[in-house]
């Protein structure tokens, strides 16, 4: 057999983006496609332990599970970023957190989660009073809401789908999730200057922009955001 020499792709010839995904999560993946279809970059994901249901404790729970799921990514590749992909787990276990807990086993320049995202979108939106649509139990909207308000925004319109199985989100249709956005929407009468639907298994990419011009709010979504701040870290342009 004839042995042939090769070449090396150069290890910075593409931004690489890694993202730790929940095990029930069927939506993200194709939404960040969507996201970045006209960007060349590298974007692998890892899979973290999660029961069906969305609770307190689940959520809180896969903080013992978060630095192994990290140690699954290829070794020798290098991230720019790193994203845990769950909205209501970041809120449970704290962005601080998640960041030691990603860092501990993956260095990287930045580490992201969708709660952290989003307030950073409202942010830079100037964004005050801030509709909020969930599939989550009351106990979790309720804490995510408390949140979101501690960190100086306005919550004063919510709704959410009350769901707890996390395989059922999934499948909630992106038309259900539009008519609920723009009936949030109305019921505030004006005083709304951006409406975050929450969870990263949402499947709301689709609708997000026909929401926003229907009713001139900023639709901004879990997926939405991450990929906005996983982007900006990495010096990619992409709008809210």
């Amino acid at each position: 057999m004839k042995t042939i020499g090769y070449q090396l792709i150069p290890e910075n010839a593409q931004i690489h983006l890694g993202m730790v995904v929940l095990q029930s999560d069927v939506t993200i993946e194709d939404e960040f496609r969507r996201y970045f279809a006209d960007t060349d970059l590298s974007l692998l994901v890892s899979r973290i332990p999660f029961e069906d249901e969305v609770t307190e404790k689940t959520l809180g729970d896969m903080a013992l599970h978060l630095t192994q799921s990290t140690a699954l990514f290829p070794v020798a590749h290098a991230f720019d970023a790193i994203g845990y992909a769950c909205t209501s787990g970041a809120m449970q276990i704290g962005s601080d957190r998640i960041r030691q807990l990603i860092m501990n086993e993956r260095k990287c320049r930045y580490v992201s989660d969708p709660m952290q995202a989003a307030l950073l979108a409202f942010e830079s939106l100037g964004a005050n009073n801030i509709g909020y649509l969930a599939p989550y139990s009351t106990p979790v909207c309720t804490a995510m809401i408390g949140h979101i308000e501690s960190r100086g925004f306005s919550v004063a319109h919510s709704a959410s789908f009350d769901e707890e199985h996390d395989q059922v989100v999934g499948r909630i249709s992106p038309d259900t999730i539009y008519q609920a956005a723009i009936e949030l929407v109305a019921s505030a009468d004006g005083d709304m200057d951006a409406v975050f639907i929450a969870c990263t298994n949402m499947k709301c990419a689709t609708v997000l922009d026909t929401i926003t011009s229907e009713t001139g709010v900023t639709a901004l979504s879990s997926n939405k955001v991450l990929a906005w701040d996983l982007a900006r870290s990495a010096g990619i342009p992409l709008d809210l």
